[in-house]
């Protein structure tokens, strides 16, 4: 990933949200925390993730006037024209995401932006990395900064209260 803990600790608490991808959506379903991401941030969809999720969630923004092509790179697309970040677990969008210098982001940290806007608690944030592995294919390492994410965002939530 190769930004510090603190950083994206530090971006996190400035999540606004981004153009989401369909595996995104479908995680944050399993978690049974779609709609209070959908509530919480502005999760863009493009038509091509509508027709690959089958259906429009609810609190979601359909962006409708978007280019052609293959939804990996149209997403990209539209991230970049809007200005928003990328939200996808697919290792090919966030290696053009990143290619792009596009800010991406999968569904561990959507999940501990809710927990830096006092959206979930410790304990909900600790249930929910518990259930991650059981179906994320997250490399060790991105579970690893993950904690790290949490622990500075945990240490700065301590001081503010």
């Amino acid at each position: 990933m190769g930004r510090d803990s603190n950083r994206i600790a530090t971006e996190l608490l400035d999540f606004q949200g981004g153009v989401t991808d369909t595996s995104t959506l479908i995680y944050l379903q399993r978690l049974g925390k779609l709609e209070l991401a959908a509530r919480c941030f502005s999760l863009r969809i493009i038509p091509q993730v509508v027709e690959e999720y089958g259906a429009i969630p609810h609190g979601t923004h359909l962006q409708q006037l978007v280019p052609s092509g293959p939804t990996d790179a149209v997403l990209c697309t539209v991230a970049q024209r809007l200005a928003q970040p990328v939200l996808s677990e697919d290792k090919q969008v966030l290696r053009e995401a990143q290619r792009r210098n596009i800010p991406h982001y999968n569904t561990l940290m959507i999940i501990l932006a809710l927990y830096a806007r006092g959206m979930l608690t410790s304990a909900s944030y600790d249930a929910i990395r518990r259930e991650l592995p059981t179906f994320a294919r997250y490399s060790p390492q991105v579970f690893a900064v993950g904690d790290a994410v949490f622990q500075a965002l945990r240490q700065a939530r301590n001081h503010t209260e």
